[in-house]
C-alpha cells in the first residue's frame, strides 16, 4: 500500500474561524503542496459534530469526485455518532449532540436516503420550479418593500434571509405566520453553541415540527409537508422537514449576501451585470462556483482503507469533501479565481454529486436569479457599508456566510405597471 504523503504525515491542519471567514489561503496552501487529501481537525462543533473532530478534508475537483461515488465513502448517522465521537477528545459529548433531526436524507445511504427522498422528489424538478417564478419575483419585491426609501438597511438580515425563508416557506407549506419562528434554532444548530443550548433548541424544532406535520397529517393539505405527513411516519417526516427547511434557506441566503460581495469587489463584472439583465442566469452560475454556499460537505465515513490520489485513509476516518475547493482547482477550471459573469464554469460542485446532489438545486438558482433581478432594479448604486474587518462570519465548517452586512441606499419604491413611483 502507498505510504502517507509527506503532507499528510505531520500534524493534523487545525481548521478554526479564520477559515470560516476565507477557506481560500488554506486551499491554496494544501493545492501547493499537492492538492491531496489532508489530516485536519475542525476546532469548533455545529449540530452532530463535535469541537476539535479529527477528519480528513479531500479538495481536488478529481478526488472530490472520485469519493462522491466510491461505495466504501458512506453516509449512515446512526453509524456515524459512534466515529464522531470516537474521533473527537473526550468522546465528542455525543449524546448532547443527538437528535432525530439529524437522521434525513442528508445524513443517509439508500436504501434509506431514498425512501425519504422519493416523496418530495416531484416538488423539486426543474419543471415545478420554474412555475412558481413569479411567485417567487413577488416575494423579493415585497421584502425589499419593507425597506424602501431607507438611507441603509442590513443585506442579510433584512433581506437575504427573509426573503429566503419566505420562499422555502412557501414551497413547502409552512403557514406565513409561522416565518419568524425557527429561524433562531436553525442559526444555532449550524452554529458552534455550548451542547445545553444545542439541545436546548434541536428540542424546540422538534416540537415544532412535530406540531406541524401532525396538523399536516389531519388536514390533508396538497403541499410538500403534507406528502411528507402522509408518506413517512412522524419521527421520519419530521427528520426530512427540517433537512427541507434548513438547508432551503441558509444556503440560498449565504449566496446572495457574498454574490454581492464578489460582485462589488469585481465592479467591472459588477458595471456589466448591471447594465444586462440578460446575464443575470449566468452570474448566479458563476457565484455558486466561486462562493460555494457549501465549503465543506457534510459528512462521510470510511468503512474500509481507501487510497485517494496516493494517500491512504483509514477505515473509520471521518472525511469532508471541500466543494469551494474542487470549485477552483486549477486542474479542472482556468484561472479558477477569476469572477466572470459573461463565461460562467457550469461544471461546478456547489450542489454536490452522484446519489446526494441537492434536491432544491433548482429553486436555489431561481431564488437567486430573482434576489439579483429585484436589487439591479431598485437598488442600482447599492454599496456595502460594513468595513471588512468588522464583518462577522458564522462560525461554521459547512454554510458560509455573514451575520450581518450594512449596505445602502435603499431601494426606491416599485414602480406600477404604467411606469410610476
Amino acid at each position: 500500500m502507498t505510504a502517507h504523503s509527506p503532507g499528510a504525515a505531520s500534524c493534523p491542519l487545525s481548521l478554526g474561524h479564520d477559515f470560516y471567514r476565507d477557506p481560500q489561503p488554506v486551499y491554496r496552501n494544501i493545492k501547493q503542496a499537492g492538492n491531496k487529501p489532508t489530516e485536519i481537525v475542525l476546532e469548533t462543533g455545529m449540530a452532530y459534530i463535535p469541537p476539535n473532530l479529527k477528519a480528513w478534508l479531500i479538495t481536488s475537483y478529481a478526488d472530490v469526485e472520485f469519493v462522491l461515488r466510491d461505495p466504501r465513502f458512506r453516509k449512515s448517522i446512526n453509524e456515524a455518532m459512534p466515529l464522531f465521537a470516537a474521533n473527537a477528545p473526550g468522546g465528542g459529548n455525543a449524546q448532547a449532540r443527538s437528535s432525530l433531526l439529524y437522521d434525513n436524507m442528508a445524513n443517509n445511504d439508500p436504501p434509506k436516503h431514498t425512501a425519504l427522498r422519493k416523496p418530495v422528489n416531484g416538488a423539486f424538478t426543474s419543471r415545478a420550479i420554474a412555475a412558481k417564478r413569479a411567485g417567487i419575483r413577488a416575494l423579493a419585491e415585497e421584502t425589499l418593500d419593507a425597506v424602501a426609501g431607507q438611507d441603509t438597511f442590513d443585506l442579510v438580515q433584512d433581506f437575504a434571509f427573509p426573503f429566503s425563508i419566505a420562499v422555502i416557506c412557501s414551497t413547502l407549506g409552512v403557514p406565513e405566520e409561522d416565518r419568524g419562528t425557527f429561524n433562531s434554532w436553525v442559526q444555532t444548530i449550524t452554529s458552534d453553541a455550548a451542547p445545553e443550548v444545542l439541545r436546548r433548541d434541536a428540542g424546540l424544532m422538534v416540537a415544532y415540527l412535530s406540531d406541524l406535520i401532525a396538523r399536516k397529517r389531519a388536514a390533508d393539505d396538497d403541499d410538500v409537508l403534507s406528502l411528507l405527513a402522509r408518506s413517512l411516519d412522524g419521527p421520519e417526516a419530521v427528520a426530512q422537514a427540517y433537512a427541507l427547511l434548513a438547508a432551503g434557506y441558509e444556503t440560498t441566503a449565504n449566496l446572495i449576501v457574498t454574490g454581492f460581495l464578489t460582485l462589488e469587489a469585481n465592479p467591472l463584472q459588477r458595471e456589466k451585470l448591471w447594465a444586462d439583465r440578460s446575464l443575470v442566469p449566468g452570474a448566479v452560475e458563476e457565484m455558486l462556483r466561486h462562493q460555494s454556499p457549501f465549503n465543506l460537505s457534510l459528512y462521510r465515513y470510511v468503512t474500509e482503507t481507501a487510497e485517494v490520489n496516493g494517500v491512504e485513509i483509514p477505515a473509520g476516518s471521518i472525511v469532508f469533501l471541500a466543494f469551494a475547493a474542487a470549485n477552483r482547482d486549477d486542474e479542472r477550471f482556468e484561472r479558477p479565481d477569476d469572477f466572470n459573469v459573461t463565461e460562467p464554469r457550469r461544471e461546478h460542485l456547489a450542489f454536490g454529486g452522484g446519489i446526494h446532489n441537492c434536491i432544491g438545486k433548482h429553486l436555489a438558482r431561481l431564488e437567486a436569479e430573482e434576489a439579483f433581478g429585484v436589487l439591479i432594479e431598485r437598488c442600482p448604486d447599492l454599496a456595502s457599508l460594513t468595513p471588512p474587518e468588522e464583518r462577522e462570519w458564522k462560525a461554521s465548517p459547512t454554510f458560509r456566510g455573514l451575520k450581518s452586512l450594512s449596505v445602502g441606499p435603499g431601494p426606491g419604491s416599485r414602480r406600477t405597471e404604467t411606469g410610476g413611483a
